[in-house]
């Protein structure tokens, strides 16, 4: 199997410093390379609504089946009193649930040092042979990370084995999209960090695992590191930058000027000496 892009890149939004303003925020002439893959395009307003609606649907629906696990469920809900190994022996069962709730051919999942010594998480897919993809979770990288980091690119990484399964079986508007985008990230170079996580499947995956990560932690969770704000929760449980709402007022601004200037408070969260 092919070894893709995204574990390279994945580690911009676990704490490799982009603190370089060009290599952060969005460049349209990049994005003007294939519109179709991001979420800052104009054009993807319609995927955009279905796209939120779905995710929304999707993570109540884990969550709700998560429950029915009572002694997981409430080990996922004193997560952060757990030990590491503790938070790490509860992937598992957690990613055969996410699978089953999805309805997808469960990926293969890897829980290693060595598969990819020098990943901390991974999705393999290649563009050209569709199949389940492979999920990799490093634990010696993820150790290092903030608390909720395993658990959270185990949703997002998995999520993304249900994107590439729709991408290569459906053809709706979504699975459109998702194509569009991988076929995009399989060949991508030179992007930034928001770039990045503004493709449709990045953009969708992280708002995907933060919204079931909102709602197992009743509001309480928060990661500059999980995405660029688009795919964040405020505390009223609304996203920190609302493209569908940006799409809609574009008497300011293109949707992606509109989001540099709104990822300016994310930027410096991220790196706040940039801000003395």
């Amino acid at each position: 199997m092919k070894k893709s892009l995204i574990a390279t890149l994945v580690l911009l939004c676990a704490g490799q410093s982009v603190a370089n303003e060009a290599a952060f925020y969005a460049n349209a002439d990049k994005q003007a390379e294939a519109p179709q893959a991001y979420a800052l395009s104009e054009q993807n307003l319609a995927w955009l609504e279905q796209a939120h609606k779905q995710r929304a649907k999707d993570a109540v629906a884990l969550v709700e089946v998560l429950k029915q696990d009572k002694d997981l469920y409430q080990a996922l809900e004193n997560w952060q009193s757990l030990s590491f190994e503790q938070r790490m022996a509860l992937l598992p069962r957690v990613f055969e649930i996410e699978c089953q709730t999805l309805g997808i051919v469960p990926p293969t999942l890897v829980i290693n040092n060595t598969l990819y010594p020098s990943r901390a998480v991974n999705f393999v897919f290649d563009i050209r042979f569709p199949g389940s993809g492979l999920v990799y979770l490093n634990p010696d990288k993820l150790k290092d990370m903030e608390v909720y980091a395993p658990l959270a690119f185990l949703l997002h990484e998995t999520r993304h084995a249900y994107q590439f399964q729709q991408a290569n079986n459906q053809k709706s508007v979504l699975a459109k999209g998702y194509l569009a985008a991988f076929k995009t990230q399989s060949t991508l170079s030179g992007a930034s960090f928001s770039d990045f996580l503004t493709l449709l499947n990045e953009y969708e995956a992280f708002q995907f695992g933060n919204h079931v990560l909102e709602l197992i932690t009743q509001g309480q969770f928060e990661s500059p590191m999980m995405g660029t704000f688009a795919s964040q929760f405020d505390d009223n449980n609304q996203l920190k930058i609302d493209l569908v709402s940006l799409n809609k007022h574009q008497h300011k601004g293109s949707v992606l000027s509109q989001f540099n200037q709104l990822m300016k408070a994310q930027y410096l969260l991220r790196y706040p000496e940039k801000a003395e």
